[in-house]
């Protein structure tokens, strides 16, 4: 225990990992973050806060201690509030940046700035000290109910927990008069525009964090996590609010992304991911958008330039992703209008779908190389595109056969569209997912009138799939009066998860359905004239002709490539031209239980043998 934080016993250049009392203002060595040589238990709380709101004056270069601490002191010890102290394990001492890092030396920073993933990570809870006053918020998510809480006792549940946040479809708000209902929209609305979500860090603090709560105040505290619930639920009687929704969003994906890669996982999230979550966030220093991701990306050895614009900081951490041999990133980058290199730009990145490619992503290096301006690495051409088409006209004929055809019994000329079930849950799988948790999913079905005597379970989810894409909010409404209030939940519920997917899927207008063809050999044949092997999910830059190659060393990184309009063909070109990543619809390329095999027909399971890798050379800039 000292006033001062102290030395490494390793080096004398740094500090050692300390948490600080803010009733005493002593720091007190840990030798352990983890807790494992102590009680065996996480013990440590993380403090999250924005420094400029904690300045007396602007000009300020550090927080003002004495404004933190009156606010720490109601976060840990004695007087905590009894429900944080239980959330906190009741502990006294708190991690802190602006104290526990030494903010005079450039050294301590180089060491711990990389490594603040792990301070995050092996907390017990971080805790957000939050301006506003949440209250309103604290007090409905005392009367919200869920139906299924507390309720499942299945294996699936056991493996894939009911989350309201997840499902939001299952939450019920208690009846609001007006004016109630206006205060929570305003003090939600505070909040979500604040400073704290468009802190460059705020991306590591939430996915990594074992718990992540809201304190305001001498005694008012909630979770992160109950305040999206409520921002879900009140965007469906509220759809004009965008702003609602794109928090709700912004919640799930983090939720989503921190439960089901679990704490053994948690540095295993996709690099295209964490690169989209960070594309809205903003930092004084204008880098540090991107080198914030560092520890979350794990790249400890990046050198730090502050003087980089944020364009300069993403091409510096996609370097660094390339010499470490991983090439997931190429997920988030938008294809140039016409199809030219790989252009990397901080504010330009393709919209959010979820890309984890592997159950269990394991490590493997691909060779590759970033240099001169040009990207290459080896890959082996599976397939050639020879039918493209949006994907907004793509789910409209599949909405309209799926009326004729309930049981997916298309025609031929049709056959391609059984795939709008699989199409729609790649796009959506952090809003259907949970929903095919059994005790939600059959409830769902039952107000769907679908039969639960249907000949599988995976033609039961394809059915409900394609029933809330094209359901309408009138449908049964002249029979309301019939309800008993248990279906009028049901339905409440039905029309929240359709209203999800139907606004996700209205969102999502840079994406293309792409019919390819196996046969990669070159002929003089119009591709058109091709018929198609499968389907996938694409860019809308697609063209036909276009190759499909799988990355060497990992077969499911698939990025679709045509020759530059100076090239006769794509094998005499020295640059391709990137047409971005084909999303496919094999069920090991999602998150969550394995689906069906209706989600999981794959036209090839890598190259052949007769098939040689080829270097691939795109420009990149």
């Amino acid at each position: 225990m000292s006033d001062t934080i102290p030395k490494s016993l390793f080096s004398n250049s740094r500090s050692s990992f300390a948490l600080i009392d803010p009733a005493t203002g002593n720091f007190h060595r840990r030798f352990d973050r983890h807790g494992y040589l102590t009680s065996g238990l996480r013990r440590h709380v993380a403090i999250s806060y924005v420094w400029s709101e904690w300045k007396t004056n602007p000009a300020d270069r550090l927080p003002d201690w004495t404004l933190l601490r009156e606010r720490l002191l109601a976060v840990v010890g004695d007087n905590a509030p009894a429900g944080l102290r239980k959330e906190t394990w009741g502990v006294n001492k708190c991690w802190i940046d602006c104290k526990c890092i030494d903010q005079d030396s450039d050294l301590d920073k180089a060491y711990w700035i990389p490594r603040m993933d792990e301070v995050y990570a092996e907390a017990r809870c971080t805790v957000l000290l939050v301006r506003d006053d949440l209250s309103p918020l604290m007090h409905l998510s005392h009367e919200i109910s869920c139906r299924f809480k507390g309720k499942l006792n299945s294996v699936d549940e056991l493996l894939a927990p009911h989350n309201c946040l997840l499902s939001q479809s299952c939450t019920l708000l208690p009846d609001l008069a007006p004016e109630r209902e206006n205060v929570c929209l305003d003090a939600l609305e505070s909040f979500t525009s604040g400073a704290w979500q468009r802190r460059a860090w705020i991306l590591q603090e939430v996915l990594l964090s074992e718990n992540y709560l809201l304190s305001w105040g001498a005694s008012g505290w909630m979770s992160l996590s109950d305040v999206g619930v409520i921002a879900g639920a009140l965007s469906f009687r509220h759809p004009t609010k965008l702003w609602l929704r794109e928090f709700a969003n912004w919640c799930r994906r983090l939720w989503y992304l921190r439960q089901n890669y679990g704490e053994t996982q948690s540095f295993e999230l996709s690099d295209a991911n964490v690169l989209q979550l960070a594309a809205g966030l903003e930092a004084t220093v204008p880098c540090d958008k991107f080198y914030a991701l560092c520890g979350l990306l794990r790249l400890k050895s990046i050198e730090y330039n502050a003087g980089h614009t944020a364009d300069e900081a993403l091409q510096n951490i996609v370097a660094e992703l390339v010499r470490n041999g991983r090439l997931s990133w190429l997920y988030a980058i938008r294809p140039c209008f016409p199809p030219a290199g790989v252009t990397l730009r901080a504010n330009d990145l393709m919209p959010f779908v979820l890309t984890r490619l592997d159950s269990r992503l394991m490590a493997n290096r691909k060779e590759m190389t970033l240099s001169g301006g040009r990207l290459r690495f080896a890959g082996s051409p599976i397939g050639v595109i020879v039918r493209t088409s949006p994907l907004k006209d793509f789910l409209e004929q599949a909405a309209a056969a799926f009326d004729r055809h309930r049981e997916f019994n298309f025609s031929v000329e049709e056959a391609h569209l059984a795939f709008a079930p699989a199409v729609i849950r790649r796009i959506a799988v952090d809003i259907i997912e949970p929903l095919l948790t059994d005790a939600v999913f059959d409830t769902i079905c039952d107000g769907l009138s679908i039969s639960r005597e249907m000949s599988s379970r995976g033609l039961r989810v394809a059915t409900m799939v394609m029933r809330l894409f094209t359901y309408r909010r009138n449908e049964g409404q002249s029979q309301l009066e019939e309800y008993n209030e248990a279906d009028l939940r049901t339905r409440a519920m039905i029309e929240v998860a359709a209203w999800s997917i139907q606004t996700r899927l209205s969102e999502m207008t840079d994406f293309a359905i792409v019919g390819y063809s196996r046969d990669t050999a070159i002929t003089g044949d119009d591709p058109a004239n091709r018929s198609a092997d499968g389907i996938a999910l694409s860019t809308s830059a697609v063209e036909l002709a276009a190759f499909i190659y799988s990355v060497d060393g990992d077969r499911q990184l698939q990025v679709i490539a045509g020759a530059p309009a100076t090239s006769t063909s794509v094998m005499e070109a020295d640059v391709l031209s990137f047409q971005g990543m084909m999303l496919g619809l094999n069920g090991n390329e999602v998150i969550g239980p394995q689906p069906s095999r209706l989600f999981s027909r794959g036209f090839w399971r890598g190259p052949g043998r007769d098939q040689k890798a080829c270097q691939l050379t795109f420009a990149c800039e």
